[in-house]
């Protein structure tokens, strides 16, 4: 008897809500209708939790309908054995073993309309309601479960891509400028093989000045570059520097040393040539 009735038969409620941890038992049901069919109505059903405002208490009326269908049966079949055939009496024995004549009780039959069974059908369609928005809840819930598994995993795909994205524009970045550094390298090449070419042009026409087979090269000149050669060591040394000869000292010194016979005038534009100090310098004393 203290076995719990399924909640889906008899369950207490709370505020149109379903208790399912508050169970009824068969027992405490039992003791309740006993008591209402002797005329004393129970306020409160016992349960697990304490008394409950019977209330508060709901039973499926398809439930208790199959139990009152099953008692009638079995009361009419033990009616059917027990009396005579011709006889709508039946006997009874006492406890001093008297026989009694009574006649057979009718058993009372619920209305469809009985405010006990209006309370089990209502009680009956809250709880598939509740079930069915419990199962709707549960497949919702399932569905914005897997749709945030989904939202993980793109965004997972969507960061790995950004990070992949990150270095290749990094990577893009160091190209263009290794690019740009050689580019500025092959341009400023390109700026100095033209400045090259522009001496070598100038070389290449100063040594076609210098050379004697040239029938314009003038014969001053080239005793001039001779000169300038000699005295400075094709550019490396200055002679006139602190302490030195004058430039016209040095010239006429050359001249002396390698047997060269010039006049005056040409001795002195000789020195003009030669001479890399601008005019006006002064002269530098010689030792």
């Amino acid at each position: 008897m203290d076995q719990p009735i399924k909640t889906m038969h008899a369950c207490v409620f709370f505020e149109g809500r379903s208790d399912r941890t508050i169970p009824v038992t068969y027992g405490a049901l039992v003791d309740y209708f006993d008591a209402a069919s002797a005329g004393q109505h129970a306020q409160t059903i016992p349960t697990t939790s304490g008394p409950i405002p019977a209330t508060n208490v709901l039973i499926w009326r398809k439930w208790i309908e199959r139990f009152v269908d099953e008692a009638t049966e079995r009361t009419e079949n033990a009616a059917g054995f027990a009396q005579p055939a011709n006889d709508s009496a039946s006997i009874a024995m006492v406890a001093n073993r008297n026989p009694a004549n009574s006649k057979a009780a009718k058993l009372p039959h619920l209305s469809g309309s009985a405010p006990f069974l209006l309370q089990v059908q209502q009680a009956r369609l809250r709880q598939q309601g509740e079930d069915s928005a419990s199962e709707q809840l549960e497949s919702k819930q399932q569905l914005l479960d897997q749709a945030i598994l989904e939202l993980a995993k793109w965004k997972a795909m969507y960061e790995t891509a950004e990070m992949r994205l990150q270095v290749r524009d990094e990577e893009l970045e160091k190209v263009t400028r290794e690019l740009s550094a050689k580019h500025r390298a092959l341009v400023e090449a390109e700026d100095e093989n033209i400045r090259m070419e522009e001496q070598l042009e100038d070389a290449m026409v100063f040594a076609e000045c210098l050379r004697a087979e040239n029938p314009v090269s003038p014969p001053e000149i080239r005793l001039a570059f001779l000169c300038w050669r000699h005295l400075t060591v094709d550019g490396t040394e200055n002679p006139s520097g602190s302490g030195g000869r004058g430039v016209h000292g040095l010239v006429r010194g050359w001249l002396k040393d390698n047997n060269y016979q010039l006049n005056e005038d040409q001795i002195v534009r000789l020195c003009a040539m030669v001479s890399w100090r601008k005019r006006g310098a002064g002269a530098i004393p010689s030792k």
